[in-house]
C-alpha cells in the first residue's frame, strides 16, 4: 500500500522547503525535493532598468547573500561596458567576498549543524549545553560581518561598493580594527575543523560530479568552470553547458550541466585543486582521504577549512590595503554601449553566475542569474533518494532525521534559487 512520508517544514536552513518520500510497503518509489519559497522573479524586474540599476536591485534577492549578488552584479555590468576597477576598488570587493564567507559558514555550521552533532533541537538549546561553543561561533561570525558593515557602509545591501570603484575607501583606523578582529578570532577559526569533522552517521552517498570556478589570483576575474571528471569551459559559454528545466514541484529551475547534476560550494571547491592558503592548505592536507573523491557528507569540514581560509585571506588583504593607504578614487565612468556581460564568483554554497544584456541606451534587455543552490538541487534531490533508499526498513523518524540532517550538509539558501512561478 502506497503511503507518504512529509518533512515540513525544512528546518535550520535559509527559507522554506518540504521533501515528500514516496513509498510502496517499505520501498522507496521516488523523492521530491520542494524549494517553495514564493519566487522572486528578479530576472523579470530588472527588465528595462537602467544599468546603473541593475545591481542595486539584484542584490535584494537575498539579505543574507545580498554582498557577493551585489559584487557579481558589478563585475558582470562592468564586464558589459569594458570598466577596469583600480587595485583598492578591487581589493575592497576581495575582502567583503572573504568576510561573507567567514560569517556565513560560521552561522550555518555553529547555529544551523553543530546542534545535530550535540543532538539537540536548535540555537535555544545550544545556548544551554554548549554556551562557550555557541559564543565561539557568534564571535567568528562577528568578524566577517564587521567588515561587511565597515567596508560596505551597512551589512545588507551595500552601498559603499559601486558602478567602477567604490564610495570611499578604508581608513587605516577601520583596517587596524578589523585586521585585530580577525586575529582575535583566528585560533578559533584554525581549531574549527575538528569540531566538524564528526562523521555522518548514515549511509554513504553518490560521489558528486563537482562543478567550480577556476582558482586565480583573484576571486573577481574567474573566466573558466571546471567539472570533477576534468572538463572545463569558458564562463561566457555557460550557457551552452548549463541547461535550466522548470518542474512542478519547485519554485526554482533544475540545473543540469554538461547533462550532469552538478554539486557546488565547499567541498566541490576543496575536489578541484584550490588555491588555500597556508594553515588552511595544511589542514585540508590532514582531511584529503575523507573529503576528496566523496560524498556531501564531508561538506561540514570543506566549510571549517573554507572559513579558515577565508580568515587568512583577508589579513593579507587587510596588509596589502594598509600598504596602499586610503585614497580618493573617482568611479571609472562606463562607456554604455548595446553590449553583453558576464561574470562568476564563489558564493559560500558553490558557483554564483550574473548575465546581462544592455542596449544602446543601457537599458537591460535581458537578465538570467544562477545560484548555487538552483545548480545543487538535482544532485541533493538524487542524494535523498539513495539516502532514503539506503534506509528503507527503519523507524520513520530515524529517516527523516537524517534527510533533513542531509539537507542540512548542502546549506541551501532557497530564497536565492526560486525564480518561477509553479506550473
Amino acid at each position: 500500500m502506497g503511503s507518504v512520508v512529509e518533512i515540513a517544514p525544512l528546518t535550520r536552513l535559509e527559507g522554506h522547503g518540504r521533501v515528500r518520500v514516496y513509498r510502496e510497503g517499505c520501498r522507496v518509489e521516488r523523492v521530491e525535493l520542494q524549494l517553495v519559497d514564493s519566487p522572486r522573479l528578479f530576472e523579470a524586474l530588472l527588465l528595462d532598468k537602467s544599468f546603473a540599476e541593475v545591481p542595486e536591485i539584484i542584490c535584494r534577492i537575498c539579505a543574507l547573500c545580498s554582498t557577493v549578488h551585489k559584487v557579481t552584479a558589478l563585475l558582470a555590468v562592468e564586464d558589459a561596458f569594458g570598466v577596469e576597477v583600480s587595485e583598492v576598488t578591487a581589493l575592497t570587493r576581495d575582502l567583503m567576498l572573504q568576510a561573507g564567507m567567514i560569517q556565513d559558514h560560521a552561522l550555518h555550521l555553529y547555529c544551523l549543524v553543530l546542534p545535530d552533532l550535540l543532538g539537540v533541537r536548535g540555537v535555544a538549546e545550544l545556548a544551554r549545553v554548549a554556551p562557550e561553543l555557541l559564543k565561539t561561533g557568534l564571535a567568528v561570525k562577528k568578524a566577517g560581518n564587521d567588515i561587511l558593515e565597515t567596508a560596505g557602509g551597512r551589512l545588507i545591501h551595500p552601498v559603499n561598493i559601486r558602478l567602477g570603484g567604490l564610495g570611499r575607501s578604508l581608513t587605516s583606523r577601520e583596517l587596524t580594527r578589523l585586521k585585530d578582529g580577525l586575529l582575535k578570532v583566528l585560533p578559533a577559526v584554525q581549531e574549527a575543523h575538528r569540531l566538524f569533522s564528526t562523521p555522518f552517521p548514515f549511509p554513504e552517498l553518490p560521489v558528486p560530479d563537482f562543478l567550480a570556478l577556476q582558482p586565480s589570483d583573484s576571486p573577481l576575474e574567474a573566466r573558466l568552470c571546471r567539472m570533477g571528471d576534468g572538463a572545463s569551459f569558458p564562463l561566457r559559454d555557460y550557457r551552452h553547458h548549463i541547461e535550466e528545466t522548470v518542474v512542478g514541484h519547485s519554485h526554482a529551475k533544475l540545473s543540469r550541466v554538461q547533462g550532469k547534476e552538478a554539486t557546488v560550494g565547499a567541498l566541490a571547491r576543496l575536489n578541484l585543486n584550490p588555491d588555500l592558503e597556508p594553515g588552511a592548505g595544511a589542514l585540508f592536507a590532514s582531511h584529503k582521504r575523507e573529503l576528496v573523491g566523496k560524498d556531501m557528507r564531508g561538506n561540514n569540514v570543506a566549510q571549517a577549512i573554507e572559513m579558515c581560509h577565508a580568515t587568512e585571506r583577508a589579513l593579507h588583504l587587510i596588509d596589502r590595503l594598509t600598504e596602499l593607504g586610503p585614497r580618493r578614487e573617482e568611479p571609472v565612468a562606463p562607456t554604455v554601449r548595446a553590449a553583453t556581460g558576464c561574470a562568476a564568483c564563489e558564493a559560500p554554497r558553490g558557483v554564483l553566475i550574473h548575465s546581462y544584456s544592455f542596449d544602446a541606451q543601457g537599458i537591460c534587455t535581458t537578465a538570467d542569474v544562477i545560484t548555487p543552490t538552483a545548480l545543487n538541487q538535482g544532485a541533493l534531490a538524487r542524494d535523498l533518494l539513495a539516502l532514503a533508499r539506503g534506509m528503507e526498513g527503519e523507524e520513520t523518524s530515524r529517516m527523516t532525521t537524517a534527510l533533513e540532517r542531509l539537507i542540512r550538509c548542502y546549506d541551501p539558501c532557497i530564497s536565492c534559487s526560486v525564480h518561477v512561478l509553479p506550473l
